[in-house]
């Protein structure tokens, strides 16, 4: 079976975890308000002594998002370093396909994440397949095309609650513990993509829409 170390910071809380076979055998989280930058460098020291060690990983799994634009950036890299320097292959995780797979349904799951002012990004999937493929959305579209008896999960779930469970009466919604996105969740697909050969030498930030930065410098264009 075989060890990975997995990073999620595109999220609320900063977390790493090492999975073996697919089952997390050490998780650390931290949600204090501090930034993940200052926080997930302590996490990943605090999963290895005399019994898991770095140097058993077998990949470095990132969390690739979407979510947290600067979030997102301090987890890929630090990923793409800690592979680079262990010379290990890297394994790309979206962080709504982590939220789904924590979720134990065969009804359709839509993960959720909200990006503010009604606006999220989201992915559809139903028994592991992706239905609809992650992307930006605006929210009250989102719930006009998915299925009556979809499971929602994610901090979108949570925020958009009641506008989704007036549109779709036969909706559920997950476990309120499921809607923060963890490490842990990335478990499941990690293994599976590296059994696969579903690896890359460098990760990539999954933006499903335009960063803050490239958002004023396109304003700024537009303006000459």
């Amino acid at each position: 079976m075989k060890n990975i170390l997995l990073i999620s910071t595109s999220g609320r809380a900063a977390g790493a975890a090492v999975c073996r076979g697919g089952e997390v055998v050490r998780s650390k989280l931290s949600d204090n308000g501090l930034t993940h930058s200052e926080t997930i460098m302590p996490l990943i020291d605090g999963l290895f002594d005399d019994e898991i060690k770095l140097c058993d990983m077998d990949a470095v799994c990132a969390d690739v998002g979407p979510g947290s634009f600067t979030g997102v950036r301090i987890g890929v890299c630090i990923a793409n370093a800690m592979a680079y320097a262990l010379k290990l292959p890297v394994i790309e995780v979206s962080s709504l396909r982590a939220l789904a797979d924590a979720i134990d349904t065969e009804r359709p799951v839509c993960a959720l994440i909200d990006a503010r002012n009604g606006n999220g990004y989201a992915a559809l999937y139903e028994n592991g397949k992706e239905i609809i493929a992650p992307k930006a959305v605006v929210v009250s579209e989102l719930i006009a095309e998915l299925p009556p008896n979809t499971v929602f999960t994610g901090d979108g779930a949570r925020t958009y609650h009641d506008a989704i469970a007036a549109a779709l009466p036969n909706a559920a919604f997950a476990a309120e513990e499921k809607h923060m996105l963890t490490a842990d969740m990335l478990a499941k697909c990690a293994d599976g993509k590296l059994e696969r050969g579903e690896t890359c030498e460098e990760a990539r930030p999954l933006y499903l829409r335009p960063t803050q930065a490239e958002r004023m410098y396109k304003a700024k264009e537009q303006q000459k």
